[in-house]
């Protein structure tokens, strides 16, 4: 993907920042993603390597049985997986920064949440929020359903096709199993290739045809995700990890604690959430409110196990306050209460509800010393 679709592509540079896990706010390059519908993005993430070693891992998930019923009418779909339960998952998660900021940039008609003062320094960065397998063989599909309401930070939902050794080899006669979403009541119908990677809304209904006989098997891994508004440098590095440019920032007068525009989060929020550990501790000795509470409920240590970093979460439940639970309130923008999870107790929730199962030893661990 010409726009960046990788870690450090040609559109995610620009001099004096850091670019490693975030993109810049901009369209995409005409001739590098695909529209199926105004809401429906398609790109092809073009690593053949990337494809195949998820199609062993999604395979390797239907073998070991870890299953539950969902959307899928037979067939197999994984519980809740962890970024880090196999290498090509973070490496595939690595990869979906630059469709999301296309996305938005379309949805938003170029104008972020954030205004239109400072745009040509904005970056976005999307966070996993869930993510499961799906195998389908002949006979099975997946239902009409939907992937949940957007919330302030929940901006889009995501389906990636990997490569099996069967269906790398599939008869051209045999027509895959489209996916087909329903927008605006007119039906849109996307047909799946290994490497291609189709964001939507997380509240667009669709579905999956059944498998035809003669098919191999149809394996895809499914996500939200959860958008980051990075509009101040020290936010931006804060969420790279670089401490050299926290370090500089804070020395600059930048504010240790000044929150996003969008959703609250503070530096201390995306260095959790990203698991930088050195950047944690940098940012606790310039003061920064280690038990910070965003618009949607989340602090630092709840971030952080929710995305199965566990020096970061063995870090900030060892220090004073950080692990304090968060009052409730009404985040801004929607009117449901607390959204995130904040405190010991909501970091446990959270790791447990994404399948962390190491985070999750670790706070039921410090759960016995809980009163």
């Amino acid at each position: 993907c010409a726009r960046g679709c990788g870690p450090g592509g040609p559109a995610a540079a620009r001099a004096g920042r850091p670019t490693a896990g975030q993109a810049p706010w901009g369209p995409a390059a005409p001739e590098t993603v695909e529209w199926p519908s105004f809401s429906v993005l398609a790109v092809e993430l073009e690593d053949p390597a990337l494809a195949r070693r998820l199609g062993r891992f999604c395979l390797g998930l239907e073998k070991a049985g870890r299953g539950r019923s969902v959307s899928n009418v037979g067939g197999f779909q994984s519980v809740n997986l962890a970024p880090d339960e196999d290498p090509a998952l973070s490496d595939l998660m690595s990869l979906v920064h630059d469709p999301l900021a296309a996305l938005l940039w379309k949805r938003w008609r170029g104008v972020p949440p954030t205004g239109p003062s400072g745009m040509e320094d904005l970056s976005i960065a999307g966070r996993p929020e869930h993510i499961w397998a799906n195998v389908n063989r002949p006979g099975h599909w997946n239902q009409l359903h939907e992937h949940g309401p957007p919330l302030l930070s929940r901006a889009a939902s995501a389906i990636y096709y990997p490569c099996t050794e069967e269906s790398g080899h599939q008869s051209r006669y045999v027509r895959p199993a489209p996916v087909r979403f329903y927008e605006h009541g007119r039906a849109v119908e996307v047909i799946p290739r290994p490497g291609l990677l189709i964001l939507f809304p997380t509240d667009l209904l669709h579905e999956v045809d059944p498998v035809w006989p003669g098919s191999g098997p149809r394996a895809s891994i499914a996500f939200n995700l959860l958008v980051r508004w990075l509009d101040k440098p020290l936010l931006r590095a804060a969420s790279a990890g670089d401490v050299g440019a926290v370090r500089s920032l804070a020395a600059a007068a930048a504010d240790v604690n000044e929150p996003d525009g969008v959703l609250g989060l503070r530096a201390a929020h995306l260095a959790a959430e990203a698991g930088h550990v050195p950047a944690l501790e940098a940012l606790a000795e310039l003061g920064a409110d280690m038990a910070a509470v965003s618009l949607e409920g989340w602090c630092p240590l709840g971030l952080a196990a929710a995305q199965g970093h566990l020096a970061a979460v063995e870090y900030l439940a060892g220090m004073p306050h950080a692990a304090a639970p968060a009052q409730s309130h009404t985040s801004r923008g929607s009117r449901s209460a607390l959204v995130g999870f904040s405190g010991l107790r909501g970091a446990r929730e959270a790791a447990e509800e994404r399948g962390h199962a190491r985070v999750l030893e670790l706070l039921e661990g410090l759960a016995r010393g809980w009163p």
